[in-house]
C-alpha cells in the first residue's frame, strides 16, 4: 500500500514539475519572439532612412521625386510576388492547455468514476437502499449538467464542457443500474429515460459546440455496462441500451457533422458484442448471439440510409455498418472453428443475412455518380470472409446436416453476391467483377458437395447452371443497356469470359480427370475467342494467366502422376487426355491469339504459348515412354537396363525435334526452331555418349541410323528454307 502511495505522489510531483517546465518554457520561446521581432522592426527602420542629401552639382540636374518616377518595368514572363504581411507567429500555450483542458478532463472523468464506484460500495455494504442511491445519482448528474449550462459557468468553456458531460455519463450509468441492477424501473422507462439522456447530450454538444462532451458521451456510454457487470442474463437490457446509445451517437455526428463519431459507435457496440459471447455479461447463447450480430448490423445499416436520404451520406457510416457486418461473419467462422456442432440452418443465416446487410449498403451509393468507393473494398473483404468461413465449415463439419438444405444455402449465397451490380449500380465495374469472382467461389463447394452426396451422371449439367447468372447480366448489357460488343466494355468482358469459364468446364466435369487444369486450358482459348467479339485487352492478358498456370500445375506439380493408377491401357490412357489437350489449347490460343500486338507481352505471347506447348508436348511423350515400359502400378523413368527403352527415347526425341523444326519453319518461329536444335543435339549426345556404349548391336544400328536419317533432312530443310534469309540478314 505504501508503495502505491509513493508511486502516486511521484507521478503529482512528476505532473507538477512538468507543467511548472512547460510554462517556463513558453515564457521563454514568447521572450525570444518578442526579441526578434524587435530587431526586426529596427532593421526596417534603419533602411527606411534617407542618407543625407548632398548638394547638386550645377551640370547634373536633381533627380526626380518617387511620385514622378516611371515603375519600374517587370521581367519579362515574370510577375511580381505581392506583398504580404508577415503575422507574428503564436506559440503553444502548453500553460493553457495543461492547466484548462487536461485537469478539467480528467476531473471530470475522475468525478464520474468515484460517483459510480460509491454506488457500487454502497450497494456492496448496504450503507443506503437502492432507492437512495438511484434518486442521489440523478440529482448529482442534473446538478453538474445545470450548473455547466449556467451562462456565468459556460464563458469558461473546458470546464463547462466537462461538467455536463460528466453529469451525462453519471445519468447513463444511473438509468442502466436503476433497470438491470435493481429493478426499480421498467424497461419502457429505462429506454425513455435512456433517449431524454441522449436528446440532453444531443442539446448540450450542439448548444456548447464541443466535440469532447461527445466523446465523453461514447467512452462514458459504452463502459457503463462493463462498470456495472454483472451475472445476470440480461442481452434485451444490454443490446437495447447499446442500441439507443448508438442511435444518439448517430444523431449529434449527423448534427453537427462530426461523423467519425459513428465509427466510435460501431466500434463500441462490436466490442460490446463480442465481450458479451465471451461470457463477460453473463452467459450467453449462440442463437441469441447470431440475433444480436444481426441486429445491430441492420441498425447501423439503416442509420446508414436515413443519412443517405438525408443528403448528409459519407463514408464513415458506410464504414461503421461494414464493420458491424464484418464482425458478424467473424463471429461466424470463430463458432465454426471451435467444432461445435451447429446445425446448417445455424450457420448459413449469418453468413446469407450478414452479406446481404453489406450489399445493401450499394443502395446508398448508386446515387453518388462514384466510379470507384471504398464500397468495392467491403465487398471484396466480405466475400473472402465468407468463402474462409465455407472453407472451415467443409474442413470440420462436410457431411453433417442434409445435402439439400446445404445445396440450397450455397446457391442462395451465389444468387445473393451475383445481384451485387444490380444493388449497386449496372454502370459500375467492381461490382460485376464481385458478381464474377463468387461463382468459381461457391461453385467448388457445391461440387464438392454433389460429387460426394448424388450420383453424377448429370454432373456436367452443374457448370451450366453456375453460367446462368453471368449470361444473363451479358444479355442484360447488350438488350437493356445497349452497350455494343465492339466498345471492349470492361463489364461485358467480365460476365463473357466468367460464361465461357463454366463452358470449358463442362466437359471435364463430367469425366471427372483433370477437370481444372483442363478447364484452364480451355478458358484461355475461349477467351482468346471472346476478344474477337469482346476487343478488350484485358481478355488477352487474363487468357495468358491462365494459360500459365495450366502449364504449371501440369510441368510443375509431381503430384499429378499419383491422382489416377496406371491403367493396363497404353497410348491411349488418361496421360494423353491430361497432357495432350492442353497441349492442343496451348497450339489453338497461339494461333488465335489475334491482333493487334502492340504490348511488349503480346508480341511474345504466340512464342511463349507455342514453347509451352511443345514443352507439355514433350513430357508427354517421355511419359507414354515410361508408361509402356514400366512394371507394376507405379510410373518409373529410366535411361538404363532396357535396349529398347533407351532406343526408343533417343528415336522419339530426334523426331520431336523433327517435327518442332518444321512447325518453326512453317510458323516462322524461332524460339521453336532454336529448341528443335536444342533438342536434336541432346539426342545426338544421348546418342554417342550413351547409347554406343550401353546399346547392344541391333539397338544400336536402329538408333544411329534413325538419328542419322532425321538429322540429315533437318540439314536440308534449313538449306532450303532458312538459309537464303539468313544471307540476306
Amino acid at each position: 500500500m505504501e508503495s502505491m502511495v509513493l508511486l502516486a505522489l511521484l507521478f503529482i510531483a512528476s505532473l507538477v514539475v512538468s507543467i511548472v517546465v512547460a510554462a517556463q518554457f513558453g515564457k521563454l520561446r514568447l521572450s525570444v519572439e518578442e526579441l526578434k521581432r524587435r530587431v526586426l522592426k529596427l532593421e526596417e527602420q534603419n533602411a527606411g532612412r534617407a542618407p543625407a542629401a548632398t548638394p547638386p552639382r550645377p551640370t547634373i540636374p536633381p533627380p526626380l521625386p518617387a511620385f514622378l518616377k516611371p515603375p519600374p518595368i517587370p521581367a519579362p514572363g515574370r510577375q511580381p510576388l505581392p506583398q504580404v504581411a508577415s503575422e507574428p507567429i503564436r506559440p503553444t500555450d502548453w500553460e493553457s492547455i495543461l492547466g484548462v483542458k487536461l485537469f478539467a478532463w480528467i476531473g471530470g472523468l475522475a468525478f464520474f468514476l468515484g460517483v459510480v464506484f460509491f454506488v457500487k460500495y454502497s450497494f456492496e455494504n448496504n450503507l443506503i437502499t437502492p432507492v437512495m442511491r438511484i434518486v442521489t445519482g440523478a440529482i448529482v448528474g442534473a446538478a453538474l449538467i445545470v450548473v455547466g449550462a449556467l451562462t456565468g459557468v459556460r464563458r469558461y468553456r473546458i470546464p463547462a464542457q466537462s461538467l455536463c458531460a460528466t453529469g451525462i455519463l453519471i445519468l447513463y450509468a444511473n438509468i442502466y443500474a436503476a433497470y438491470s441492477l435493481y429493478g426499480l424501473i421498467p424497461l419502457t422507462a429505462a429506454t425513455v429515460f435512456m433517449w431524454i439522456v441522449t436528446g440532453a447530450a444531443l442539446f448540450l454538444a450542439s448548444h456548447l459546440a464541443a466535440q469532447s462532451v461527445a466523446w465523453l458521451g461514447v467512452i462514458g456510454g459504452f463502459l457503463t455496462p462493463a462498470l456495472f457487470w454483472t451475472n445476470r442474463d440480461n442481452p434485451v437490457a444490454l443490446f437495447g441500451y447499446i442500441g439507443v446509445l448508438s442511435c444518439g451517437i448517430a444523431a449529434v455526428s449527423t448534427l453537427k457533422r462530426w461523423n467519425y463519431l459513428i465509427l466510435l459507435a460501431a466500434i463500441g457496440s462490436v466490442a460490446t458484442e463480442f465481450a458479451w459471447t465471451a461470457d463477460f455479461f453473463g452467459p450467453a447463447r449462440a442463437e441469441t448471439a447470431r440475433t444480436i450480430f444481426l441486429g445491430i448490423e441492420a441498425l447501423f445499416l439503416a442509420i446508414c440510409i436515413a443519412q443517405n436520404q438525408s443528403g448528409t451520406r459519407d463514408p464513415w457510416s458506410t464504414i461503421a455498418t461494414a464493420v458491424t457486418g464484418f464482425a458478424a461473419l467473424i463471429f461466424c467462422s470463430v463458432l465454426i472453428f471451435n467444432q461445435r456442432r451447429y446445425s446448417v440452418d445455424f450457420i448459413f443465416p449469418i453468413l446469407f443475412f450478414g452479406n446481404a446487410g453489406l450489399i445493401a449498403l450499394g443502395t446508398t451509393t448508386r446515387s453518388t455518380g462514384r466510379k470507384v468507393n471504398e464500397l468495392a473494398f467491403v465487398l471484396m473483404c466480405a466475400l473472402a470472409l465468407t468463402w474462409l468461413a465455407e472453407w472451415i465449415w467443409h474442413d470440420r463439419m462436410f457431411g453433417s446436416g442434409q445435402p439439400a438444405v446445404v445445396f440450397a444455402w450455397y446457391a442462395a449465397l451465389f444468387l445473393l453476391f451475383a445481384a451485387t451490380p444490380y444493388v449497386c449500380g449496372v454502370d459500375r465495374l467492381w461490382p460485376w467483377l464481385i458478381g464474377a469472382a463468387a461463382a468459381p467461389l461457391q461453385f467448388w463447394f457445391v461440387y464438392q458437395l454433389i460429387r460426394a452426396r448424388f450420383p453424377d451422371d448429370w454432373i456436367g449439367l452443374l457448370p451450366i447452371a453456375f453460367a446462368l447468372p453471368a449470361a444473363a447480366g451479358l444479355t442484360y448489357l447488350v438488350k437493356r443497356q445497349r452497350v455494343p460488343l465492339a466498345s471492349a466494355d470492361s463489364r461485358l468482358a467480365t460476365q463473357g469470359a466468367a460464361v465461357l469459364l463454366f463452358i470449358s468446364l463442362i466437359f471435364p466435369v463430367q469425366f471427372e480427370h483433370e477437370w481444372i487444369t483442363l478447364g484452364w486450358a480451355i478458358e484461355g482459348v475461349g477467351l482468346l475467342l471472346l476478344f474477337r467479339w469482346i476487343p478488350n485487352r484485358r481478355l488477352r492478358a487474363v487468357a495468358l494467366i491462365v494459360f500459365c498456370a495450366a502449364f504449371a500445375r501440369l510441368a510443375l506439380n509431381p503430384a499429378v502422376f499419383d491422382y489416377h493408377a496406371r491403367s493396363r491401357v497404353h497410348i491411349f490412357n488418361w496421360y494423353i487426355y491430361a497432357y495432350g489437350l492442353p497441349a492442343l489449347c496451348f497450339f489453338l490460343g497461339a494461333h488465335w491469339f489475334g491482333e493487334p500486338r502492340e504490348k511488349p507481352y503480346e508480341r511474345r505471347a504466340a512464342p511463349l504459348l507455342y514453347s509451352l506447348g511443345a514443352i507439355l508436348g514433350f513430357l508427354l511423350l517421355n511419359i507414354e515412354i515410361a508408361d509402356y515400359f514400366s512394371i507394376g502400378p507405379t510410373l518409373t523413368f529410366s535411361f538404363n537396363g532396357n535396349f529398347a527403352r533407351d532406343m526408343t527415347y533417343t528415336i522419339t526425341w530426334a523426331i520431336f525435334a523433327f517435327g518442332l523444326l518444321v512447325a518453326g519453319v512453317v510458323k516462322k518461329l524461332r524460339p521453336l526452331r532454336l529448341s528443335a536444335i536444342a533438342l536434336l543435339s541432346l539426342a545426338l549426345a544421348k546418342l554417342f555418349l550413351h547409347d554406343l556404349d550401353s546399346l547392344n548391336q541391333l539397338y544400336r544400328i536402329g538408333a544411329f541410323i534413325s538419328v542419322a536419317v532425321i538429322a540429315i533432312v533437318a540439314s536440308f530443310i534449313y538449306q532450303r528454307f532458312l538459309s537464303p534469309s539468313i544471307e540476306k540478314s
